[in-house]
C-alpha cells in the first residue's frame, strides 16, 4: 500500500480513538512522498498535527523525540506541544507505525530571507541556552565513521585530510541542539515567536554542529544543471546577528562553527545516494572556500 493511500483504510480513523478528541476530522496530509504519516486534525475545540513514524525506528528513538518535544515544546513553549493519550501515554503503536499528537502551530514557515535568518538566529541562541536536560542527542558527533567512506573516489586523500582536521565536538560546549536548524523546519507563530518542528535527532550535543550546519549545506546555493555555485552571505550574516547580537563572536568561536559547518555537510555525503557525492564533494571545497572571505565581512574589513 502507499503510504499516501493510509488515508482511505481505517487506520488514522482507528488511530484518534487512542485521544479524547472532541468530533475529529482527517484534514490535509502533509509529505506525502515521505514514509511518514502526517496528517491535520480538526475537532470541534482546536486544530492538531498527527505524525506517524514507520516502526523501523527503534523504540527508544520515538522515546528520545518524545521526551524533547516536552521539553522544547510543552515546558519551554518553543516547538509543538505534544498531548497526552487516554490512558497517559505520548505515543502508541499502529499496525506498523509509532504516533504522537502534537499542536497545529497557527502561522508561517519561516523563508530564506535575512528577516527570516536573523529570527532563526535569535531563537537558536534561546535553544542553546536552556537548561534542565540530560538526554543525548541521538545524532552522532563522532567523525571516525567518515573515515570508512569514499575509499574508491579520486578524493579520498583530501578527503581524509578534511577529517583530520576536524576537533571531536563531544569534547566541546553540549548544550540542547535540534540538529537540522533552518527555514524549513521552523515556524513563525503569529505572535512573532519561532517554533522548531521535526525533532528527531533534538537533545543534548554540539552547538557548534547545530549553528554550524546551514553554513555549507544551506548557505552554498548550488545550480544542479549548470553546476554553478554563489554563496548567501547576506543569509550568513543575518543569522549570525540574530545569534550574537551585540556579542562580538571570537575568531576560536568561528572556527569552531565552520568546522561544525564542515562536519555536518560530510555527515549527508552519503544521504541522497552515490550519484550526488561528487556534486557535494564540490560544495563542501566551495563553501569552506567563503570561510575567510565570511570572516572579513564579518569584521566589516570587506563589504
Amino acid at each position: 500500500m502507499m503510504r499516501a493511500d493510509v488515508k482511505n483504510n481505517g487506520q488514522i480513523e482507528t488511530v484518534l480513538g487512542y485521544w479524547n478528541l472532541d468530533n475529529p476530522q482527517i484534514g490535509e496530509q502533509f509529505q506525502e512522498e515521505s514514509d511518514r504519516l502526517v496528517f491535520k486534525i480538526k475537532t470541534d475545540s482546536q486544530d492538531f498535527i498527527l505524525k506517524g513514524i514507520p516502526c523501523e525506528v527503534p523504540e527508544a528513538t520515538i522515546k528520545s523525540n518524545v521526551r524533547a518535544h516536552l521539553f522544547l515544546g510543552n515546558e519551554n513553549g518553543m516547538a509543538p506541544k505534544l498531548y497526552p493519550t487516554k490512558t497517559g501515554a505520548y505515543y502508541v503503536r499502529n499496525q506498523n507505525d509509532w504516533f504522537y499528537l502534537m499542536e497545529f502551530i497557527e502561522g508561517r514557515k519561516l523563508e530564506e530571507t535575512p528577516e527570516d535568518e536573523y529570527r532563526i538566529g535569535q531563537a537558536a541562541r534561546k535553544l542553546h541556552n536552556l537548561r534542565g536536560y540530560d538526554v543525548k542527542s541521538p545524532f552522532r558527533q563522532k567523525k571516525d565513521r567518515f573515515y570508512d567512506w569514499f575509499r574508491k573516489h579520486s578524493f579520498v586523500k583530501e578527503f581524509d585530510a578534511i577529517l583530520d582536521t576536524l576537533p571531536d565536538f563531544a569534547a566541546l560546549d553540549q548544550c540542547f541542539v535540534h540538529t537540522d536548524i533552518g527555514p524549513h523546519n521552523a515556524i513563525l507563530r503569529e505572535n512573532g515567536e519561532v517554533v522548531f518542528i521535526d525533532m528527531d535527532d533534538a537533545g543534548i550535543g554540539s552547538r557548534y554542529l547545530d549553528l554550524g550546519w546551514p553554513f555549507i549545506m544551506q548557505f552554498v546555493d548550488f545550480n544542479h544543471d549548470t553546476e554553478e555555485m554563489h554563496y548567501r552571505f547576506d543569509l550568513a550574516q543575518s543569522l549570525l546577528r540574530g545569534y550574537y547580537a551585540e556579542e562580538k563572536i571570537s575568531r576560536g568561536e568561528y572556527d569552531l562553527l565552520f568546522q561544525g559547518a564542515v562536519q555536518m555537510h560530510i555527515s549527508y555525503m552519503q544521504v541522497y545516494g552515490p550519484y550526488a557525492v561528487d556534486s557535494l564533494w564540490k560544495i563542501l571545497l566551495f563553501g569552506m572556500e567563503q570561510k575567510e572571505l565570511l570572516w572579513e565581512m564579518i569584521q566589516g574589513k570587506r563589504k
